[in-house]
């Protein structure tokens, strides 16, 4: 079995290439893609239109607020097997093309603490105290900020990052939020993660490496 990626639809903007994904996701099961495609979270069509802060606007606004891709997989495609296809659809925000803004304001960062912490043992339990690489077993193609979260750390991305540069994404998955052209300005983008179907899928990064760190 194989998983492909193509572009579905774009908004705003250019179409993207296609992407494949390597050999090594034969290892996924039927029943394991089924149940992760059941976890994607779905967004409604929005309509973008020019933000007012950028750190450069015409890049922005040339680039579409979010791309549609189908993330696919084949099984049942050898001699013995009847071959079929399942695919889900994703949608992944580009940070662009928003109607939010970000201005800059003074933050203090000056606070008196309390003498003795107004904490206990307790208070810093994990709702879920698994073990993480359980959980992250299987793909998560979801999203865990809003689009004006993602949209602050693409423009922040882009203001502070020098073209040239090796990044290294750590607890890194499907999405980094990178703004589109740091695949072609980067010398590099690593990653690590905790699922490999989920890194194969991020077409931001240069090479990857699945670790429980």
């Amino acid at each position: 079995m194989k998983i492909v990626q193509w572009l579905v639809a774009a908004s705003c903007g250019p179409c993207c290439t296609a992407l494949s994904f390597p050999s090594s996701a034969k290892h996924m099961t039927r029943s394991n893609f089924i149940h992760s495609t059941a976890s994607v979270i779905f967004f409604s069509d929005i309509v973008g239109s020019s933000p007012a802060c950028a750190a450069d606007k015409d890049k922005m606004q040339q680039n579409p607020r979010y791309i549609e891709s189908e993330v696919q997989m084949k099984y049942g495609d050898d001699s013995k097997g009847n071959p079929r296809t399942r695919g889900v659809l994703v949608r992944r925000f580009t940070g662009d093309s928003t109607p939010y803004s970000f201005p800059v304001r003074p933050v203090s960062l000056v606070k008196e603490w309390p003498e003795q912490p107004p904490f206990n043992q307790k208070d810093f339990f994990r709702a879920d105290e698994g073990d993480d690489e359980n959980f992250y077993t299987l793909p998560r193609l979801v999203y865990h900020i809003d689009e004006p979260a993602v949209s602050s750390l693409t423009q922040y991305y882009r203001a502070n990052i020098k073209p040239g540069s090796s990044i290294l994404d750590i607890c890194s998955s499907w999405v980094s939020h990178y703004p589109l052209e740091f695949k072609d300005n980067m010398k590099r983008i690593s990653a690590t993660g905790m699922n490999p179907l989920e890194l194969m899928a991020n077409d931001q990064l240069t090479d990857y490496e699945a670790r429980n760190l």
